[in-house]
């Protein structure tokens, strides 16, 4: 769940082929804010991966984060955000908080390794 629509789409691009490069398909579901992201998972869920920014227009990421892991509990979560306090997604139960001030490879890299260890787990 990400607000910054052309941010979302390069790393949606980039991940994707670099998991296409493995011949793991991948399929993306993007929202712009807490109530989309509750919805997608409420409808989409479980998935691989799910990456959450802390700040979305309508609230706060961790709570998304805190009912991602509380419905599916095998999900990784990827909390990516460009505020300077990440404490908080882990205390919400994210497996990964990373700064957007990390370089984009460095980011597609940490969030694949996450992709594949995760694995479509059950509710």
């Amino acid at each position: 769940m990400e607000d910054h629509s052309l941010f979302a789409q390069a790393l949606e691009l980039v991940l994707g082929q670099r998991l296409a490069d493995e011949g793991d398909g991948a399929e993306f579901a993007r929202a712009a804010t807490v109530a989309d992201g509750l919805r997608i998972a409420d409808r989409q869920g479980p998935f691989d991966l799910a990456v959450v920014d802390l700040v979305l227009p309508d609230g706060n990421g961790a709570d998304l984060v805190r009912e991602v892991k509380a419905a599916y509990q095998g999900t990784r979560v990827a909390v990516l955000s460009a505020g300077p306090d990440l404490s908080g997604a882990l205390s919400a139960g994210a497996d990964e908080a990373i700064s957007k001030l990390v370089p984009l490879p460095e980011i597609v890299a940490r969030l694949e390794a996450l992709a594949r260890a995760g694995g479509r787990p059950g509710t």
